[in-house]
């Protein structure tokens, strides 16, 4: 602490003119805050605080920045790839497209050509197979004919899988085309009835029964007695 002041009158009134000094001071310098040199200056000094603040916020993003910078890149790179897939995705569907459109209009060329070529040979063949036919289905007539003088309707229609109304109406339409014609079917000879009666056996001659002689005794020669 200060020494005690001998005389505290005297150092009264000289704290009072140190207050008195320091007040009148402050008011200077409020005063001279107010002139155009001190506003120049005031100005320059937030314009450099400004500057310098500014750019310490510069250097403390600049890794944000850079980072920021890193993460663009990577999105755009995707975003470039992701456009290159699309349009080749639609170069495909539209060349797709084409394709199968042509290969339809191929395909139906191809049909109709291949329809025009059948008729065409069926045609050919059924005018040469023609006489071929007609034979063939008389020869199956005359067979269907000839199966029924040995078998029943219902042992055809087993033999052909069909129902036997069906199978005795084949053989109406079979025996009036034989009729037609002009063809008689012969009845096969394993088809004709077996005879009840049997032929009469030829009859044997007896056989000759044979004399037999009456067996004759020989003579029997007496012995010799000899004489003594």
């Amino acid at each position: 602490m200060s020494p005690r002041c001998a005389r505290p009158r005297a150092c009264r009134a000289d704290t009072l003119r140190a207050m008195a000094t320091s007040s009148e001071a402050a008011a200077i310098r409020s005063r001279r805050l107010h002139t155009v040199k001190n506003v120049e200056e005031n100005v320059k000094a937030a314009r450099q605080r400004a500057l310098e603040h500014q750019k310490r916020i510069e250097n403390l993003a600049k890794p944000l920045n850079a980072v920021s910078e890193k993460l663009a890149r990577l999105d755009r790179e995707r975003d470039a790839v992701t456009a290159a897939r699309d349009r080749r995705i639609e170069s495909l569907q539209s060349g797709l497209e084409k394709k199968i459109e042509k290969l339809k209009a191929d395909t139906a060329a191809k049909i109709e050509l291949a329809k025009k070529d059948t008729e065409s040979k069926l045609a050919e063949l059924h005018n040469s197979q023609r006489g071929s036919e007609d034979a063939l289905l008389l020869e199956y007539a005359q067979a269907v004919v000839q199966f029924s003088f040995g078998g029943s309707n219902a042992d055809l229609a087993t033999v052909l899988g069909v129902p036997q109304k069906e199978a005795k109406e084949l053989i109406v339409s079979s025996t009036a085309d034989l009729e037609k014609a002009g063809i008689s079917a012969s009845r096969p000879a394993d088809a004709a009835p077996a005879a009840n009666s049997s032929a009469p056996a030829a009859e044997q001659p007896a056989p000759a029964t044979e004399d037999k002689d009456a067996a004759q005794t020989a003579p029997v020669d007496a012995p010799a007695l000899a004489s003594a």
